[in-house]
């Protein structure tokens, strides 16, 4: 940039100065100076000089200033200017430029806040340099319904997911189709949504059958109305399974209840259904990944997860292990 500035826009010249001393505000990043003169500029930014190493940079630009082609002064300011600078003092130009060097540095900030990879750029860095919350993170966790403080840091998944999908979370209704392109995008391995596979509603003790007249209220004991037998109830719209796969025997045993990916899967599934729907996972093993049932070594069998009393004899073909279904609920 130093030996041919030309070749940059003023955009993309300042983006490299902006990340260089890692600043989110142009204004410290750069001294904006002006050229005097109305002759037609054949590039947005002239020059770039730096006096030291480590040392603010100074950029010419002809686009936008108090004087030079692209000047709003009256014509009179800027021929002072010349003629001051042909003296050999630059003292009313270098003024010129301190009044100019914010409007400047807004002109360049406004060429960033409608570009959102160009503001999430200079938010990561600003926040990671201690220099404030990332805004566009915040307006990209609204859209998802987590930009309340605390929600984001109580999932396991973490902020990444929200902000990448936010898209999809945004969009209303959640279809099974949209939560399974996220998760199939999310894990980079086949997804299926199984609906309507059921799931058993806990029923508190207030809200289960009873014997009238024992002072508990409504005893909820009508047949064929509200009776029920046990302290749960089948519901066919309250569940769905996430069938995965068919997976290699690593990316199985990864999405195994204990392992922090399948925790990570939970947490991100439980952000996009809510409270109102149970889920289970269901990772399904290859048929040529299936393994015999060996004791102790240092990958022991677990009965229901990984464990299979026998294989089909060789010559006979095998079906994908799909046995294995982990409640979602925590």
């Amino acid at each position: 940039m130093l030996t041919g500035p030309e070749r940059f826009r003023f955009d993309a010249a300042l983006r490299v100065l902006m990340h260089r001393l890692r600043t989110g505000d142009p204004g410290r990043a750069v001294r904006f100076r002006s050229r005097p003169g109305r002759a037609y500029a054949a590039a947005e930014v002239l020059t770039v000089e730096q006096a030291g190493r480590g040392s603010k940079p100074d950029m010419t630009v002809s686009l936008i200033g108090l004087i030079g082609a692209g000047g709003v002064l009256p014509r009179m300011y800027e021929t002072l200017a010349s003629e001051s600078t042909r003296r050999g003092s630059a003292a009313l130009q270098d003024f010129l430029d301190i009044l100019s060097q914010r409007m400047v540095g807004f002109f360049g900030r406004s060429g960033i806040k409608y570009r959102l990879h160009r503001a999430a750029e200079i938010a990561a860095l600003t926040s990671s340099a201690g220099a404030g919350p990332d805004q566009v993170a915040a307006s990209l966790l609204a859209l998802t319904g987590y930009a309340t403080p605390g929600l984001v840091e109580r999932l396991e998944a973490g902020p990444d997911p929200l902000l990448h999908y936010a898209g999809l979370f945004a969009m209303r209704p959640r279809s099974a189709e949209r939560l399974a392109a996220l998760i199939e995008d999310w894990l980079g391995r086949p997804v299926t949504v199984v609906q309507f596979a059921g799931s058993w509603l806990v029923l508190p003790p207030d809200q289960q059958t009873a014997l009238p007249g024992l002072g508990n209220g409504v005893a909820w004991n009508r047949l064929g109305v509200d009776a029920s037998v046990g302290d749960r109830a089948w519901d066919i719209q309250a569940g769905i399974v996430l069938r995965i796969g068919p997976l290699d025997r690593a990316d199985f045993e990864a999405l195994l209840p204990d392992q922090p990916a399948c925790r990570r899967l939970v947490s991100l599934i439980q952000a996009f259904l809510g409270l109102e729907v149970g889920f289970s996972i269901n990772p399904v093993l290859k048929a040529e990944a299936r393994f015999p049932l060996v004791l102790g070594g240092t990958n022991p069998p677990r009965l229901g997860w990984n464990a299979w009393a026998t294989l089909p004899p060789p010559g006979i073909g095998r079906g994908d292990a799909a046995e294995a279904v982990f409640d979602g609920r925590p």
